[in-house]
């Protein structure tokens, strides 16, 4: 590009914004007002809080499904240490074969096949159903979740509650008065809920 258009081009964009600056501003912006927060209650918050932890030991729900999910990534990992030690036995004898001359070059090119299958094998099981079972373990955490937060607002509606914190380690509370404290109530009511909505599913 010449130097001429360079600057002629630079004019241009220097009047653009100039005529664009000096515009006043969109007379349909609408001024910001305050927020109309409503008191929640006149009489007084009322908080409460339970320990995230208590769930894990408390809600049947949660350890039933902590404990299903635990079982099946236990039996996964066993099953793919099995099979791993079954292809090092393979490599070990293949090793053994070639030092030893036992086998046909025939033979021992069908055995350096199979620990290749095998190998291969292996490791799509570990991707694949191990993806799988990272799925299924985010949709469980998925539906608790949703389970818990159903509940919580239940929990409030029913006691009066107008504010329920979860306190654990890591989160976001430093301190909070113990008379707050409604876990277990919270944990026997999540149980409750779970009973009635499995009846209702006829389980």
């Amino acid at each position: 590009m010449k130097l001429g258009h360079v600057i002629a081009a630079g004019l241009v964009l220097g009047l653009t914004t100039f005529a664009c600056s000096d515009k006043k501003e969109d007379p349909k912006t609408k001024e910001e007002k305050a927020p109309e927060v409503p008191v929640v209650n006149s009489k007084g918050l009322k908080i409460a809080f339970y320990y995230s932890d208590s769930l894990k030991s408390g809600f049947t729900y949660y350890k039933n499904e902590d404990a299903r999910i635990t079982k099946k990534g236990e039996a996964f990992q066993n099953e793919m240490m099995a099979k791993q030690r079954a292809l090092e036995q393979k490599a070990q004898n293949y090793e053994k074969y070639m030092r030893e001359g036992t086998m046909t070059g025939a033979d021992m090119q069908n055995l350096e096949n199979e620990i290749m299958r095998m190998r291969e094998q292996l490791l799509n099981q570990q991707q694949t159903r191990g993806a799988q079972l990272e799925k299924e373990t985010n949709e469980a955490l998925t539906v608790l979740s949703k389970k818990i937060e159903v509940a919580g607002k239940k929990y409030c509606e029913k006691y009066g509650i107008d504010v329920l914190l979860i306190h654990g380690q890591g989160g976001q509370i430093n301190f909070i008065n113990e008379k707050m404290n409604v876990t277990q109530s919270f944990v026997d009511f999540l149980n409750h809920e779970q009973e009635m909505m499995d009846k209702d599913l006829g389980k």
